[in-house]
């Protein structure tokens, strides 16, 4: 009887041990999975967020190049950016995108304003990140648009040729000394009005844009628009301050971008630009045919030899912190101009492109200028975000 009592004790005692063990391992695998499961799910989470933050990342890509749908886009409207510029894919990676929406919230000739909202989910986990972000200099056509003198008057010599929109905040003066005529191709955009020099032939083959009719001579009141000094000032880009394209922190952000520290290699006699920007320090001298698009950023003063682009799907950008200057018989210049500090023109030299400089300056010599539309477009479809600056202000979950 003792030892059948023992017996039974002993298959108690490993009953309950064996219960016990089994309560704890039930216990601990609950745990486990449920650990799993949230494990799981934080990284499902993660995934969804980054392919929210993608999604952001798309629209803010696309929109630094200035396309037609932000042209269009009204201030307060909103736009499907998932449907009309992704055609629909919502697939990312892991993720799927629910939704890409962007708001423009306001705009003026240097600053677009956007929100933009993405829906993301990966797997059961979703996740929405709606950001706020200012891009500057996003037209391209805002900046590069013909002869634009940002300071002071533009004094246009004789004989000069310009083939494209003249801006200026000061004075547009034309002279007429000597034979050759002085042509202008364009529209006159003046807050400080138009006068001539001389008597020698002129031609104006477009308008003149003045906020008083006074501000214009009696022998072209025909061709003159006058306009509220508001409206003008805000056709004149930029008239209230010189786009600072390569202040400190933009000039810095351009040397650490920047793909390329030197001039490319030259293959049968053409340099061939890669795409994107090339940042050169001190002062450089740019001549030659090129082949390619890039954004050419110049910490220092520029002398520009005869620079030639090769087709017409080719073009060159150069801005400049210091001097550009054209040297003597350098014949024709093929580039969008840029300069913030002076442009020396020499005579002779032809500018196909567009400049922009707070001053010009040489030694009365003609200007030869045109406008081209080709450069300008080609810019814009490969390099036109190498102008453009996002700065994000306001980033939620």
């Amino acid at each position: 009887m003792l030892i059948r009592d023992m017996k039974g004790q002993a298959m108690l005692v490993v009953m309950v041990l064996t219960l016990a063990m089994f309560l704890m391992c039930s216990a601990v695998l609950a745990l486990g999975t449920s650990t799993r499961k949230i494990a799981v799910f934080e990284v499902n989470q993660d995934k969804a967020y980054y392919t929210a933050e993608a999604g952001i990342e798309k629209v803010l890509a696309d929109a630094r190049y200035g396309p037609v749908w932000l042209r269009d886009l009204s201030v307060g409207m909103e736009y499907d950016f998932l449907a009309n510029v992704l055609g629909g894919e919502k697939s990312y990676g892991e993720g799927i995108f629910e939704y890409i929406k962007v708001k423009k919230l306001a705009e003026d000739d240097w600053r677009t304003s956007l929100e933009i909202e993405c829906k993301a989910k990966c797997k059961s986990s979703m996740k929405r990140v709606r950001v706020n972000a200012d891009l500057e200099t996003v037209y391209i056509e805002n900046l590069f648009r013909g002869l634009w003198v940002a300071g002071g008057d533009a004094v246009i010599a004789g004989g000069s040729q310009i083939t494209g929109d003249i801006y200026s905040p000061g004075m547009v003066v034309l002279q007429r000394e000597g034979a050759s005529a002085t042509e202008i191709n364009g529209d006159i955009y003046t807050l400080g009005g138009v006068s001539f020099t001389g008597t020698g032939p002129l031609a104006i083959n477009g308008f003149i844009y003045v906020d008083d009719i006074n501000k214009a001579p009696e022998e072209v009141r025909d061709i003159t628009m006058v306009l509220p000094a508001g409206e003008l000032a805000a056709r004149i880009p930029g008239s209230s301050g010189f786009p600072a394209l390569l202040s400190a922190g933009r000039l810095s952000w351009y040397q650490k971008n920047a793909g390329y520290n030197g001039l490319p290699p030259v293959d049968n006699s053409v340099m061939v630009f890669q795409n994107g920007i090339y940042f050169l320090s001190g002062d450089y001298e740019l001549s030659g045919t090129y082949r390619g698009s890039a954004l050419i950023v110049v910490d220092g003063d520029v002398a520009l030899g005869s620079l030639v682009k090769s087709g017409d799907s080719d073009c060159l950008a150069v801005i400049a912190a210091g001097t550009v200057s054209s040297g003597p018989g350098c014949g024709q210049i093929d580039a969008l101009i840029y300069s913030s500090n002076q442009l020396q023109i020499n005579e002779g030299v032809i500018f196909k492109g567009s400049v922009l400089a707070p001053d010009l300056a040489g030694p009365g010599s003609p200007v030869n200028i045109t406008f081209d539309y080709d450069m300008l477009n080609a810019f814009r479809d490969t390099c036109g975000w190498t102008t453009c600056f996002v700065r994000v202000t306001k980033w939620n979950e």
